[in-house]
């Protein structure tokens, strides 16, 4: 019998739909169904993970060249370029990395 590919659910419920178990049904599991639970659990997890710092990273050079641009513009140090673009975010109420994208665009914070 060929398996059956189970796309978008959970591993536990993949488990659960390919071995016929019930949703607490660990007990009825077999130790090689045990393993492969939590390794599909693991992997679940592995890329979530993978996805969400592939996000950061791209939202960390948009920072930093926001903070490069506050830099040169206005003569600070990293540090105060960092806190003027963190004030700016809090008090328009933006997320630091879209604001930081807006300021890449349009090199300056004052044109926002």
């Amino acid at each position: 019998m060929e398996p059956e590919a189970l796309t978008d659910t959970p591993p536990a419920e993949g488990v659960d739909a390919a071995f016929g178990t019930t949703a607490h049904g660990m007990a009825e599991l077999t130790p090689v169904e045990c393993y492969l639970l939590d390794a599909l659990e693991r992997l679940d997890a592995a890329e979530s993970r993978a996805i969400q710092l592939e996000s950061a990273l791209g939202h960390s050079r948009d920072i930093g060249a926001a903070i490069g641009i506050l830099m040169a513009l206005s003569r600070l140090t990293r540090e105060q370029a960092f806190e003027q673009l963190r004030r700016a975010s809090m008090s328009r109420n933006v997320k630091l990395h879209v604001l930081a994208a807006q300021v890449v665009e349009t090199g300056s914070l004052d044109r926002l």
